[in-house]
């Protein structure tokens, strides 16, 4: 039987190469403009997810405008309850009335419960307008649910009310020319807050 010697060549070349060769295939490599844009994209998600860790700053809410009030006497609703002899009305909340209210006081304490008859949540500012005769003068600051009531006892005295109700539909109530007074001990007065007013309920 005869041979064909280039057949066998063939064979035996091709065998040789294919076991010279890798059976894994090679690994794809990036080129420099696509390790660029790689870490350009990674550097942007950490500043992105630093920035969304970083606490959401609050807006301080409004410093209150002086109160413009009458220097008559309060509304007759207010005589049925008070004393005249005892109402003291001044034009507006002298300097010294921003004091943080302290533990004990000295002067008289009253009971007043505040009702947040508002469409949101209520950040109450309740102050006074002049000081007692100990020299203390109070601004009282609450935050009151919407549809809720609180009791707390602030010094006897004549009053403004101040809030910034919160929510969907955000407003500023305040008492205006109404003056809050609150100085019988044995009295349980009630205020509620509403859209835009702080009156006597």
């Amino acid at each position: 039987m005869k041979r064909n010697p280039l057949l066998f060549v063939t064979i035996v070349s091709l065998l040789v190469l294919s076991a010279c060769g890798s059976s894994e295939p090679a690994e794809p490599t990036l080129s420099a403009e696509s390790l660029a844009g790689t870490a350009v994209a990674a550097a942007w998600v950490a500043v992105t997810q630093t920035q969304a860790a970083l606490p959401t700053p609050t807006p301080a809410p409004p410093t209150p405008e002086p109160i413009q009030i009458v220097t008559t006497a309060p509304t007759l609703q207010l005589l049925a309850t008070l004393p005249p002899a005892t109402i003291a009305v001044a034009a507006t909340p002298t300097a010294q009335c921003d004091q943080i209210p302290v533990e004990k006081p000295k002067g008289a304490l009253v009971t007043v419960e505040f009702t947040n008859e508002a469409l949101g949540g209520a950040n109450f500012a309740f102050g006074m307008f002049a000081p007692n005769a100990q020299g203390e003068c109070f601004t009282y600051s609450f935050s009151i649910g919407r549809g809720d009531a609180i009791s707390q006892k602030v010094l006897a005295g004549c009053y403004w009310g101040y809030a910034w109700i919160t929510g969907e539909e955000s407003s500023v109530a305040k008492s205006g020319d109404t003056v809050l007074c609150v100085t019988d001990t044995a009295v349980v007065y009630h205020v509620k807050i509403t859209k835009e007013s702080v009156v006597f309920k």
